[in-house]
């Protein structure tokens, strides 16, 4: 029986390795057994570039409606107000931010609350609706990855014999964040939109590839 403490430190939750903390669940659940639940309906969209043009939708965005966490929103801010601080921690921060999302919903699931994590693509139409979520405070998350090839010049074969080449650079995401604050009333549906103007947050994850040494 003594040995339970032990093996619950060597099965500490991956998200802890981050420092995620998942928020207290008991509201949420407490306000979804009352019945007061409401609504969030996300537009997600290019604005028009011409006055007579259609707004564009961001297919593809991921949308993710999870409970509100100051220690996540401390945290995320942090990390972009390293990225200004050189190009070294600018290409780092984008993919420091998707980690850190990922962490902080492993660690709302592991707290066994994963109904709270609610997430979608947005469609063709640029919406995305979630229904029946549980009254009080929000966080909205969104995130659009687009790939950027970058076509680099292939080392010549007595470059390769010669030196140790490091991993060249084949492309990258450009990667655009939103988060926004939503609170969700008893009845009411929250109307949120998310447009390539109102961006909170947008950087880089570089995809290098291995040099080839040759024959």
């Amino acid at each position: 029986m003594k040995a339970a403490p032990l093996l619950a430190i060597l099965a500490l939750p991956a998200a802890l390795a981050l420092g995620a903390t998942a928020p207290a669940i008991e509201p949420y659940r407490l306000a979804a057994d009352r019945h007061e639940t409401g609504g969030v309906d996300v537009r997600a969209y290019a604005e028009r570039r011409k006055v007579d043009g259609p707004d564009l939708p961001l297919r593809g965005a991921v949308v993710a409606l999870v409970p509100s966490s100051d220690s996540f929103v401390a945290e995320v801010e942090r990390i972009k107000a390293q990225a200004r601080d050189s190009l070294r921690t600018y290409r780092a921060a984008a993919l420091q931010m998707r980690r850190r999302e990922e962490a902080y919903e492993r660690a709302v699931w592991e707290a066994g609350a994963a109904d709270l994590v609610l997430s979608s693509l947005v469609g063709p139409d640029g919406r995305v609706s979630f229904e029946g979520v549980a009254a009080g405070a929000w966080l909205l998350w969104g995130r659009l990855e687009a790939w950027k090839p970058v076509s680099s010049k292939e080392p010549r074969r007595h470059e390769k014999e010669l030196f140790t080449l490091g991993p060249r650079l084949v492309g990258f995401w450009a990667v655009s964040y939103w988060m926004a604050p939503v609170t969700v009333s008893p009845g009411v549906v929250a109307a949120i939109e998310l447009t390539d103007r109102n961006v909170w947050f947008s950087g880089v994850i570089e995809e290098p590839r291995g040099q080839d040494p040759g024959p």
